[in-house]
């Protein structure tokens, strides 16, 4: 599902986001890595407007394993509420 305001650049299967894929939210934060069934899912890194980036394997959107070559965040107090609103936007799922 696509977050409101938020830009998907990517392939699509049955309508979902799906294979490699590049999904920038409002916030500015930007997930690079794969996707299937909408959700972050695979490798993935999140790029965040201050500069810290955490790399991740994913799985059903959310973090299963933090890569241990991820650079130290350097602004906390902004990261979490960003991947909040990642893993939100990343589980939600079509009703129906």
């Amino acid at each position: 599902m696509e977050y409101t305001g938020s830009q998907y650049i990517g392939e699509y299967v049955d309508g979902r986001m799906e294979g490699d894929a590049e999904y920038i939210l409002p916030t500015k934060t930007k997930y690079v890595g794969e996707m299937k069934d909408g959700m972050f899912h695979g490798q993935g890194t999140l790029y965040f407007p201050s500069g810290s980036r955490f790399d991740a394997v994913w799985e059903k959107g959310l973090v299963v394993k933090v890569s241990l070559s991820s650079p130290i965040w350097t602004h906390l107090e902004k990261s979490p509420r960003a991947v909040t609103t990642v893993e939100m936007a990343s589980t939600t799922r079509p009703r129906g």
